[in-house]
Formats: C-alpha cells, structure tokens, sequence
C-alpha cells in the first residue's frame, strides 16, 4: 500500500474509534480492503506515534491529543494577532488554507474579547491537536462574561437579567458591551464557524449547539473558559460563512436563533419571553427562529411573537424552522404565514 492510502486508511481508523465504533477494525478492513493484521499493525504504528492509546474496556483505544499551552500577561501583551501569529499560526502550518483562516478569525475574536472586556490578569490558551481535528480553548481570571453583562444591564436599566438570560442576549449576535468600539459580532461568527463551541463561566454554558448543552451543569469556572473545536479537513470557508448572514449593503442584517437554547431549554410560555427574544431582534431585517427540541408553544408567546413583530419591528421578518406539527400549527394560528 503507498504511503498516501496508508495514512488515509490510519485516519479513517482514528475516526472510527473516536467515534466509538466497536466494529472499528472491521470497519478499516473493509473500507481499505486489508487484513486485519494489517489493522493492528496500524494501530501499533499510531501508539508508537502517540496518536492512540490502550484503555481496555469495550472500547479499548481512545485518540490521544498533543498539547501546547500559553500563559498571556495581559499588562504586557495586548495585540491577538501577533499571539495567533507566534503561537498558534506554527501548530496549524499543515493545516488546509481554508481552515487556518477560520481559526485566525475565532482565535482573534476570542482572544480580543478576554482582552478588552474580561479585566483579566492572566489568559491561558491550551491547544490540543490530533490528526482529525483541532481544540483550542481561552481561559482567564476575570469578572466572567456573564456576570458582565449582568452588571451592564443592570446599570442600563436598573435590572439585572439572570445568568441564563444574559447568555441568551448572545445568541442573536450583536450584543456588546462597549458599543462604541465593538460590532458584539465575534461571539456569534465564531460560533458558526466551529464544530464545537462552547463558553462556560460561573455556572453557566453557552453554546448554540444542542449537543454541546448536554455538557451543561459540573463544578464553577470562575472566569470565562471558550473551548472551540473544528474537524483539520473541515470544507468551511470563512467568507461563505459570513456571506450567510452579512448582506454588502447593510451589514450584519440576518440571524438566526436556537430557541430551545435561547430559552435554556425550557419551552417558551409567555408574552414577556417573546418580547425578550424579540428585544434581541430589533436590529436585523431577518431571523431564522429554530424549533429544534421544542414541542410545544404557550399561546401567549406565539401571539406577542408575532403580533408585536408586525407592528413593533415592520422591517422584521421571520422564518421557522424544525418546528413540531403542534409548534408550527400554534405559530400559524397566531399569524405565521411561512412553511
């Protein structure tokens, strides 16, 4: 076998036991047409290289990671570009183009949010790699995001959101607390970007992804911890990405929503909670609201939603989607006129 179609069938092999295929070795054997002792010699060759590792148990190998990790001063270090050009940019050189631009941008964007708005004294960036995909997450000491939106919504208007619904102010995208300098565009960007992406602080867990919330609950971070993971030969591109959501025009104008995750899982009842999803709505011309996990709606909130959007927001229109038969007829009953 050439190297080309040994390296592809040992990756094919790594994927198979990352993704807990009991049948993994049968599964190389037919996929690439070899012996099985021609599997195991693969799997020696991947523990040699420090690429998998005996565990025992009914999955006995588990993909291994190579780690780096730095510590940022932040009263001596203050531009993200030239830490992703030092430290990062090295570890992803064998990486697809396509890819290194993705994680130029998420690493910029979250390093900068840990910079300016954590009041941090220290950022630690650990960086895990194997061949399949790539981890990278961004750790610091300071306030936690969300207990700083808390204090900057409290101080706005005199009330305090929960730490939950400060988290679903960032969903939307577009939240910032320094208007003056940010968009409030990099949380929301980069989590579409990533396969898996998460921001755990207090007791609290943002992700967009219901996968990912499963993870939610366990012991406090105090801080902010953004762990961000892509797949090495991931066919996303960064300027489609954008594309999506940025019309030339006027910006930064199209969103979407998880609105399970919007409403931390709960399903949404009432006025006040459809005009809090909509206060987050109020500057984009579209927004995609996705009914995955939710199988009913209160009456109440699917009249605001929609009776307060076509009078409050007339420039706001709002598509549905992954939404139950009983979800879809309740919002239609209370005006949704989409598919």
């Amino acid at each position: 076998m050439k190297k080309e179609q040994r390296l592809e069938a040992e990756k094919f092999l790594l994927q198979q036991i990352y993704d807990e295929n009991p049948d993994f070795v049968d599964a190389t054997m037919a996929a690439f047409s070899v012996s099985r002792s021609t599997v195991y010699n693969y799997i020696n060759t991947l523990q040699d290289n420090g690429e998998l590792e005996r565990v025992g148990g009914s999955m006995p190998y588990r993909v291994l990671y190579k780690t780096s990790r730095f510590t940022i001063d932040t009263t001596r270090e203050h531009s993200e570009d030239r830490m992703f050009s030092r430290d990062i940019s090295p570890l992803l050189a064998e990486l697809p183009i396509n890819v290194q631009k993705i994680w130029r941008y998420a690493f910029t964007a979250m390093m900068n949010n840990a910079l300016e708005h954590a009041k941090a004294s220290a950022i630690v960036c650990v960086v895990n790699r194997s061949r399949l995909c790539t981890i990278i997450g961004i750790l610091d000491n300071g306030i936690g995001i969300f207990r700083r939106i808390q204090q900057d919504q409290r101080d706005a208007s005199g009330e305090a959101p929960t730490a939950a619904e400060a988290a679903s102010l960032l969903y939307a995208g577009g939240y910032t607390s320094d208007p003056d300098t940010h968009a409030g565009e990099g949380i929301f960007f980069t989590s579409r970007l990533m396969d898996h992406f998460a921001i755990r602080s207090d007791y609290q867990l943002f992700t967009p992804n219901a996968e990912d919330a499963d993870e939610e609950g366990g012991e406090r971070f105090r801080g902010t911890a953004v762990q961000m993971a892509l797949n090495n030969d991931s066919k996303r591109e960064l300027s489609e990405v954008m594309a999506k959501y940025i019309d030339p025009d006027e910006g930064f104008v199209h969103t979407e929503i998880p609105v399970a995750r919007f409403f931390g899982g709960d399903f949404p009842i009432s006025r006040s909670e459809a005009r809090r999803l909509l206060s987050v709505l109020e500057d984009f011309r579209t927004a995609e609201l996705d009914f995955s996990d939710i199988d009913e709606v209160g009456r109440d909130f699917a009249h605001e939603l929609f009776s307060a959007a076509a009078g409050q927001y007339p420039m706001l229109r709002l598509s549905v989607k992954n939404a139950t038969p009983a979800v879809l007829g309740a919002l239609r009953r209370a005006g949704y006129s989409g598919e």
